[in-house]
């Protein structure tokens, strides 16, 4: 599945989620939450409706951990595991890209990381980052190369 996705150079997330919704054939919305989630809230959820997917990230953190938040997410929909759908008839205001923050929470709100789908989309998140890093790591020369080996950050090769 990871094999399969080609990463952005230079890594961005968006443009991930972007080629993501390309190769399903469906749009793929990144929406903030506007408001900081209290203790055992989610911080990241999904929702997929009949023509698209909407993920909801925490805003008020850094941007690593949004995007790691968003990879999560993403990690669900890779591994195709379940969720709410909804039909957008009925939440008409998901139609246009947003939706009622008590609606969202109340749809797919992920708590915990004991489960083996929540598992599965961690390990997900943090295997494309990984990859990202390694994809973006630029050759290192010279004076940088000679004081990465002496810190042992680089392996005498």
């Amino acid at each position: 599945m990871l094999g399969e996705i080609t990463l952005p150079r230079p890594f961005s997330v968006q443009v991930l989620c972007d080629s993501i919704a390309r190769q399903r054939r469906r749009r793929l919305y990144l929406h903030p939450l506007s408001e900081q989630s209290g203790e055992g809230a989610p911080c990241g959820m999904w929702i997929a409706t009949d023509v698209a997917d909407h993920i909801f990230y925490e805003q008020k953190t850094s941007s690593f951990h949004q995007d790691h938040i968003i990879l999560h997410e993403i990690g669900h929909i890779l591994c195709g595991h379940n969720v709410t759908r909804l039909v957008e008839q009925e939440y008409p205001l998901l139609a246009d890209g947003t939706a009622d923050e008590v609606l969202t929470r109340r749809a797919l709100a992920r708590t915990s990381y004991t489960t083996r789908q929540e598992q599965e989309a961690e390990m997900v998140a943090s295997l494309i980052l990984e990859r990202a890093a390694t994809v973006q790591a630029n050759p290192v020369t010279g004076s940088e190369w000679r004081l990465g080996a002496a810190l042992g950050a680089i392996d005498h090769v």
